[in-house]
């Protein structure tokens, strides 16, 4: 009789407004302990800013994904890995442990979109894995800031950027510059001229 008490405590206890206040706890202190913004690690593991403050709050479950890529990030052990996987209840989720191995295919269609979007300021976040380039245009009137694209890569592939964009300016300052210019491709054997 008392277990099924306590039972029922628990559960009008977890039925509160804030479902996953232990993990959104958990997972605020590991951003602050990394002393990483809501900004920084959001645009590191690609989700919305207000998606990882709803998540922190403890008002939203991330996603198996999100999760995984959180974990990534911060490089936790994997006792860590499994506190937080238990907070979030996925360790629950299946009855057969096998599950975690088994992946379904994706398909990802991105239409081509050749449009050139401007930005007034680029925002860069870098981490381990290389970088992610946020760029933001301020409209006009009391509209909020918009991010018009973001671009991730490699640390390789954001020096060679560099090196293009850097090029790309100097013969623009000589008033040199070619009509089109494209990055070299890595099968190229020739050296540069």
């Amino acid at each position: 009789m008392q277990i099924r008490d306590n039972i029922m405590y628990m559960s009008k206890e977890s039925s509160g407004s804030i479902p996953y206040k232990s993990l959104g706890l958990k997972l605020q202190r590991i951003r602050q302990k990394f002393n990483q913004s809501i900004s920084e690690v959001s645009g590191a593991v690609e989700i919305d800013e207000k998606k990882l403050l709803s998540i922190e709050n403890g008002n939203k479950r991330p996603t198996e994904d999100i999760l995984l890529l959180l974990i990534a990030h911060f490089n936790l052990s994997d006792s860590e890995a499994a506190k937080l996987w238990d907070l979030a209840g996925y360790s629950n989720d299946s009855d057969n442990q096998d599950d975690a191995f088994k992946f379904t295919p994706l398909l990802l269609v991105m239409p081509v979109d050749n449009k050139v979007n401007y930005s007034d300021k680029a925002e860069i976040v870098a981490n381990q894995n290389g970088i992610v380039i946020n760029f933001i245009q301020q409209p006009n009137g009391p509209y909020p800031i918009q991010t018009v694209a973001r671009v991730g890569m490699s640390f390789e592939q954001a020096l060679k950027l560099t090196e293009t964009l850097s090029k790309t300016l100097k013969q623009l300052k000589n008033n040199n510059l070619p009509k089109n210019i494209q990055e070299s491709k890595p099968n190229d054997n020739n050296p540069e001229k």
